[in-house]
């Protein structure tokens, strides 16, 4: 199936998980994305635990994970000779993709400016951080900065239950999948506008831009309220969060008076509804305690799926909380692709997760596994460049 983006070649410079995810979704739609890797080392999660090995080939899981539909060409970006089959290949692009340390980019020559040189209407898109330096004033650009730095200082530490002790991680690299999928938006943005008007974009995606996009409630919340959401909890809403039932926990979502009305329903309980300390949803959030009452009288003696029979009957948001392995037999996931079956050479037939986006023009997305280093620089230098292998 030829795939939306078919046709678009994406030329990327890129390590870890935030690009690297981003331009694997654009390769699932069609695009011919070229990942450009530093000769004998590669993208540094290649390195990663835990990794495996089988006929001299090591595959890292954490490469797996965010590398499928892509083509892989070693090039020494500080040497002449590779350097002038860069810019041939950059000249050929549509879109430029980096997530190196700002502060990285001068000495490459991957600064927007430098590239835009060579072909005025590429469509740059970089991750970082804090922001890119030519276009943010002051130190912090130039900081390094992972997942986790940009989760701490966008106030999502404290977030998680128990965070009213000590700030917790809540042990998924959040900043970097919302900064993949920002700069995905944004780069469909730029192609539909230079659609239009023939005209490249440069793209400045900062993972703090996006962890305070993500914990938006909080910062309004202090902002306008002067109060701190309460760690684990929605902090206008109650309840809303997991409730535990005799054989396992539920989530509930209580969000407004008319869900309130029909959860009191559900509980066999409308009479709570006349009860002033639950006349709305931050009263409800400041008497959770009795309002727990209430709830555990009712929920105590009732397995899961009695439970959401109740509340489903009443039109209550609520679902039950599943583990790993209740979730890799989702059928749902399975029949929108969700979940999906690599058969890597390596490490075999392993499930991981498939592209969020779905649409008419995405019913079969191809799977070939993340490529090995290098292991398509002749074809993509005759494809992109029409450079035969005996020219090198």
């Amino acid at each position: 199936m030829m795939g939306p983006l078919n046709g678009i070649r994406v030329l990327t410079v890129e390590n870890f998980i935030s690009a690297p995810l981003a331009t694997m979704w654009l390769a699932d739609a069609g695009a011919d994305v070229v990942k450009v890797e530093i000769p004998g080392v590669g993208d540094s999660s290649r390195g990663v635990q835990p990794s495996r090995e089988r006929d001299g080939d090591h595959r890292s899981l954490s490469f797996m994970r965010a590398n499928r539909n892509k083509r892989s060409i070693e090039l020494d970006l500080k040497g002449d000779a590779d350097r002038e089959r860069f810019d041939q290949l950059l000249q050929s692009a549509d879109i430029f993709i980096e997530n190196l340390r700002p502060s990285a980019l001068a000495g490459l020559r991957l600064t927007y400016d430098d590239v835009k040189k060579v072909n005025p209407s590429i469509i740059y898109g970089a991750i970082s951080g804090f922001g890119l330096p030519e276009f943010n004033s002051g130190d912090m650009p130039y900081q390094p900065a992972l997942d986790v730095v940009a989760q701490a200082m966008g106030g999502l530490m404290y977030r998680p239950e128990g965070a009213d002790k000590a700030p917790v991680y809540p042990g998924f690299p959040l900043a970097d999948i919302f900064a993949s999928a920002n700069l995905q938006s944004a780069i469909y943005q730029a192609l539909f506008h230079r659609e239009r008007t023939g005209e490249g974009a440069c793209i400045d995606i900062s993972m703090l831009d996006g962890v305070v996009a993500f914990n938006e409630l909080a910062l309004i919340m202090r902002s306008a309220l002067e109060q701190d959401a309460s760690p684990g909890m929605h902090g206008l809403a109650a309840p809303f969060g997991s409730l535990p039932t005799r054989d396992g926990h539920i989530v509930v979502a209580v969000l407004g008076e008319a869900v309130w009305e029909r959860f009191t329903a559900a509980m066999n309980k409308p009479e709570i509804t006349q009860l002033p300390q639950f006349a709305s949803g931050v009263l409800r959030h400041q008497h959770l305690a009795e309002l727990e009452e209430h709830i555990h009288d009712w929920i105590d003696d009732l397995t899961t799926e009695q439970a959401l029979e109740q509340l489903a009957a009443h039109g209550v948001p609520a679902g039950p909380v599943l583990s790993m392995d209740q979730v890799l037999e989702l059928d749902n996931l399975h029949e929108r692709g969700m979940i999906v079956t690599m058969d890597d050479p390596v490490w075999g037939p392993t499930r991981m997760a498939g592209n969020p986006l779905h649409s008419s023009l995405m019913e079969k997305i191809p799977m070939s596994p993340a490529p090995h280093l290098g292991a398509d620089s002749a074809d993509i230098l005759a494809d992109w460049i029409h450079e035969a292998d005996d020219a090198r």
